[in-house]
């Protein structure tokens, strides 16, 4: 009877009028948005403190010698994007609690330095992030850009 139960509540979950299964697709979508929000506001106000709540060390210290590098330019990075929509990926994760998603946006990203404003063409990106789903802003594990945009 139990496995007739879960079998159930896992048929609720996959049916796309499903309450349930709209409501996971609600959390996603908001955690999604929190955490890109929250890189973006760590970057622009080159707050290390709180970029390390919601990226993983191996990843921090890339985008902390990628600020610095631009620091010793005198060049200010203005992360920007525009929408996000985002669906499950189908690679495995490496770790528990982790899961891996595909997100597509448009890049709005600017640089500010000596000689003005500089920014790239308007276009779409997507990517591919591994983010770890036990802590609350999610943490950024891993980034893969996807080939054939």
């Amino acid at each position: 009877m139990a496995a007739l139960s879960r079998a159930v509540a896992l048929l609720r979950r996959l049916d796309k009028t499903s309450p349930e299964r709209q409501r996971g697709v609600d959390l996603v979508t908001f955690r999604l948005r929190q955490l890109v929000d929250e890189l973006e506001s760590a970057a622009f106000e080159r707050d290390e403190l709180a970029l390390a709540r919601v990226v993983a060390p191996a990843l921090l210290a890339r985008l902390s010698a990628h600020g610095a590098e631009l620091a010793g330019r005198e060049v200010r990075w203005r992360p920007g994007r525009q929408g996000l929509r985002w669906a499950p990926s189908g690679r495995a994760s490496d770790g528990a609690g982790r899961a891996w998603f595909r997100v597509r946006f448009e890049d709005l990203t600017t640089h500010l330095g000596p000689q003005g404003l500089s920014a790239a063409s308007v276009e779409t990106r997507e990517l591919e992030l591994e983010v770890d789903t036990t802590t609350s802003p999610w943490r950024l594990w891993r980034v893969l850009e996807v080939d054939g945009r």
